[in-house]
């Protein structure tokens, strides 16, 4: 009896029903197609009533429809009971996988009869009969056309013994999931379809490839037979891929029909249904399976290498996987590259292939996916995952649902919708535009400084010449001193910025738009109006060169000014969350403390401020909860990060006053008058004290109004810390500079968000007001063109040496040189040059007193007038030259031509030096270096394991494209 057909079976439109007769385009005789079909059901209760429907709109339909249920605990089994001209269900247990499942239902029911008035060859003899088994997922749906156009490509080509349909996301989506697969030699399954790619005809050619989804496979039953069906040790994953291979070398075609439509809706790869009968991670399997596949089936005399690119391929996949904080990824690949090694399962199943082997592997290889595109289709998919989880970097918790105030629907900028689209994107992406023109300003402001040689200023040393020389000096100082943290740092920045000479032109020559970009990323986090957006981040950025501290070359607060805004941002989100459940984020901590080293490092002064204020507003002001909890993590991650030189500024206080790149700010401190320590504007800098005026008067009309904004106090609060730090500073003889750029930070802070709480506003008053420190910071960005980035900081050689003294330092000679310097009426200063002379970090790690005493002595009794042994002595203390810069001291210069040991030597107009013979013996410096190897290591093991932490979460996948479906028994 006919089974009445379900309800909504209209899914499918007219143009979906097939026509009545499968006829050969090239008028070849009429085959007659018996074809069996089978349904491997579990837990597919959601999908089943659609694939019913599906069944039911079929012309033609199967000859016989098996259904097999795997142990499912809901409706499955009546579901397949119910569907069209179904035969008695086949049940079997739930560790049953997909291949053996199907031949399970086959074995039970059998394959469709030939109708006997065909008689058993059709036709009375004259219609050959051709019977195929047809293989359907419980969570797919075939077209109605599906199984005419799968039958209609048999006929056109007979020699193809297995047909696949192109695959389309269910329900009836036009998103493109397979039109055939196949894999490389490293496993990597790949369908040739980009994520997302739509359906529009451009894969509509039907052709060979190396498998087809078992989704819809059409296998001819003499090839199902012959390849004794899927292999039992795939139950699930890579079981179509190796029956495709398999089919290939046993000489049989496979060939996809792009015509023939199923949807299939992937239900356990998107995670609906959990795979059942197995413990092991889907991901681990999925691995396993794919080595296996690869393992059983490539030529002999490629195994060693194919073995050595999955072991290279676990390791990077492995570190990935740690890098991404998944452990349990790494714990899956090793033991699925191992536990399918050492299984031997594949031995055993090459030695059954052997008879299959009737087309060489050449012959075949053009169906294999080349590697060069699993790199790309690896790089595509690494590039989009770092891209999804940074945007998602700090939201791993949920978040309270904001809700969209009048305030923030009118901020939203309204463009005419008849301007240009690239104009209407511009108007709405002020800060874009601001920031396209902060940058083509640094070009213009850096004019003077392009050319060869190194940055140098009375404030900033040369860069080292090479990463290994920075790395050294990293690791290396005089005995009982501590190398400076910020050069460790600074080798990592150097390491993806062209070395330490590029790195150090980049943080000066780009301070504007880097510190622009950074405070743009903390004030998105709470202002709304894009206008004050855009104007605070370009108003922080210029304040770097207001402060002085590109044109002094001070690379201590330019890093600050970068380093600050993303602290501020991190601890905004550890802070803000305090109406969810879960508070905090702990990958904001992590970056926080990470960005507290960097100030440590860079400007001690301002690291203990952050630090001090961190701990005590995550104590008193959060409470011992979660977040107070982890600002006070971040605050010690920052203070071990930086280790040993956070006791090195325990024991020496005076260095919190100093900051990276070269000598103490000595033109910033006492001798700064008051309007200049009021304003934030150090002497010398490069623009007049009063520039700050105008933005100071508007932060305190703006802290006049009544609706003051928590973030405004919060700009003021900061603005007062910088002023007082900046006055005991000052007074205490320490550089004032980092402290005086955080004083503008808050003013700059408080103003734009007393500007996002105005909003457009149309009193004259405000807009006066407003319009005040726009005028402004126009100017001074103005000032900063015209003027450029002159001042101290200039370009040239790293040092002032006639030329063979400076080749003179390099191998093999390594000669010490030392420098004196000496004018009318002056002391006597002297600095020891080697290994390519004073560079940045050797303030930072000057020896002690006691170690230079012994070269104090010589140059006192020289000052004195010399007793004769000067030259033996230099020449016992390793000193090669005695250099003389211009202006030379008369009677010094006298005084070292009278002594025995010391020859001229030539030099600079103005300069003078001197040979000291060393013929006599070997002399031993005094200024030795000691390696601090172990914390160097320590310290960048440290710094990676905090990187890692602060990195978004890797999440574990099947390691397929979109499109390949995961599951145990469809």
């Amino acid at each position: 009896m006919e089974q009445e057909a379900p309800a909504g079976w209209e899914f499918f439109d007219s143009v979906d029903f097939p026509t009545d007769h499968i006829d050969d385009p090239m008028g070849r005789p009429r085959v007659r197609h018996v074809v069996t079909a089978v349904v491997v059901g579990h837990e597919g209760a959601a999908w089943l009533p659609r694939l019913s429907e599906a069944l039911w709109a079929l012309n033609p339909r199967p000859d016989r429809l098996i259904a097999v249920d795997t142990g499912s605990t809901d409706e499955t089994a009546e579901l397949l009971a119910s569907m069209p001209g179904v035969e008695p269900v086949v049940s079997v247990s739930a560790r049953t996988g997909f291949g053996t499942a199907v031949a399970r239902g086959v074995e039970t029911v059998g394959f469709a009869p030939i109708p006997s008035p065909y008689g058993p060859y059709g036709d009375d003899g004259h219609m050959p009969v051709v019977e195929w088994l047809w293989l359907l997922h419980d969570d797919c749906a075939p077209a109605p056309k599906a199984l005419e156009k799968l039958l209609l490509q048999a006929t056109i080509a007979p020699e193809v013994g297995i047909w696949g349909p192109k695959l389309r996301l269910w329900p009836r989506d036009r998103d493109l999931l397979e039109v055939g697969v196949t894999t490389s030699l490293g496993g990597r399954r790949d369908t040739g379809i980009e994520n997302g790619e739509l359906d529009q005809g451009q894969h509509d050619q039907p052709r060979n490839v190396l498998a087809v989804s078992s989704a819809g496979m059409l296998v001819r039953r003499d090839v199902w037979e012959k390849l004794k069906g899927f292999d039992p040790r795939l139950p699930m994953f890579r079981d179509d891929i190796d029956f495709g291979w398999r089919a290939s070398r046993a000489g049989f075609q496979v060939g996809v029909a792009p015509d023939a439509v199923v949807y299939h809706a992937q239900a356990a790869a998107t995670g609906e249904r959990a795979l059942a009968g197995t413990r092991r991670h889907a991901y681990q399997l999925d691995r396993a399976h794919a080595y296996y596949t690869v393992l059983a089936n490539a030529p002999g005399k490629l195994l060693p290498i194919l073995i050595l690119r999955f072991l290279l391929g676990t390791i990077m996949r492995s570190v990935w996987f740690l890098i991404g904080k998944t452990p349990s990824g790494a714990v899956d690949e090793w033991t699925a590259l191992l536990g399918t090694l050492l299984a031997g399962g594949w031995t055993q199943a090459r030695k059954d292939r052997r008879t299959l082997d009737k087309v060489p592997y050449d012959e075949i290889k053009g169906l294999f996916s080349r590697s060069v595109h699993a790199l790309r289709h690896n790089l595509e998919e690494t590039t989009s995952t770092i891209s999804e989880r940074i945007r998602e970097a700090w939201a791993d918790e949920p978040e309270e649902q904001v809700v969209t105030t009048a305030r923030r629907a009118k901020s939203t900028a309204r463009v005419a919708v008849d301007q240009p689209r690239w104009r209407r994107q511009l108007m709405r992406r002020p800060f874009l535009v601001a920031w396209v023109v902060l940058a083509l300003g640094t070009f213009i402001a850096a004019r003077s400084l392009i050319g060869g040689g190194v940055l140098r200023s009375n404030l900033l040393l040369p860069a080292h010449e090479n990463l290994a020389a920075l790395w050294h000096a990293a690791a290396s100082a005089p005995p009982g001193v501590t190398p400076p943290a910020w050069l460790g740092q600074f080798w990592a920045f150097s390491t993806v910025m062209f070395g330490p000479s590029g790195a150090a032109n980049v943080l000066l020559l780009g301070a504007i738009p880097l510190a622009a970009l950074a405070a743009w990323a903390l004030l998105r986090a709470f202002i709304v109006n894009r206008g004050a957006r855009a104007w605070g981040a370009s108003a922080y950025g210029i304040a770097v060169f207001t402060n002085g501290a590109i044109t002094q070359g001070r690379i201590g607060t330019v890093v600050a000014a970068i380093a600050l805004p993303l602290l501020g941002a991190a601890v905004h989100t550890v802070a803000r969350r305090r109406r969810v459940v879960i508070q905090g984020s702990w990958r904001a901590a992590w970056f926080a403390g990470i960005c507290q080293a960097v100030l440590f490092a860079f400007t001690p002064a301002i690291g203990l401020i952050v630090a001090v204020t961190l701990a005590v507003g995550g104590v008193l002001g959060l409470g011992w909860r979660r977040q107070g909890r982890q600002l006070v993590f971040s605050v010690v991650l920052g203070l071990v990060l930086v280790l040993p030189w956070t006791i090195q500024l325990v024991l020496h206080p005076s260095l919190l006053g100093q900051e990276a790149g070269g000598r103490p700010t000595t033109a910033i401190g006492p001798g700064d008058s008051l309007p200049h320590l009021l304003t934030g504007t150090p002497v010398g800098g490069p623009t007049p004290w009063w520039f700050a005026v105008p933005l100071i008067l508007v932060a305190l009309v703006s802290l006049l109004r009544e609706s003051r904004q928590k973030y405004e106090l919060l700009g003021w609060f900061v603005a007062l810390v910088g002023l007082v730090g900046t006055l005991v500073a000052s007074r205490l003889g320490g550089g004032s500079g980092p402290l005086m750029f955080l004083m503008t930070a808050g003013w700059v802070v408080a103003v734009t968000v007393a500007w996002d709480s105005i909003g457009k506003t149309s009193e004259i008053l405000i807009q006066a007001v407003l319009g005040i420190a726009l005028v402004t910071t126009i100017a001074t960005a103005g000032f900063w063109l015209v003027r450029g980035v002159d001042g101290p900081l200039w370009r040239g050689p790293a040092q002032d040496l006639p030329a063979y003294l400076v080749s003179a330092q390099g191998p093999p000679a390594n000669d010490s040189i030392l420098i004196v310097r000496k004018a009318a009426g002056s002391p006597m200063r002297y600095s020891l040059v080697k290994d390519g002379g004073p560079r940045m970090g050797s303030v930072e790690a000057a020896p002690k007193p006691e170690q230079v005493k012994p070269i104090t002595d010589v140059l006192s009794t020289l000052g004195g007038g010399g007793s004769g042994e000067e030259g033996r002595q230099l020449a016992a203390l390793a000193v090669d030259y005695v250099y003389l810069p211009a202006p030379v001291d008369a009677t010094l210069q006298s005084t070292l031509d009278s002594l025995p040991g010391l020859s001229r030597a030539s030099a600079n107009d103005g300069d003078a030096a001197w040979l000291v013979d060393r013929s006599n013996g070997d002399g031993k410096s005094p200024l030795d270096d000691v390696t601090h190897t172990l914390w160097r290591i320590l310290g960048l093991i440290g710094w990676i394991i905090a990187l890692i932490f602060c990195l978004p979460t890797v999440r574990r996948t099947v390691a397929v494209p979109h499109g390949t479906h995961a599951r145990r028994d469809r």
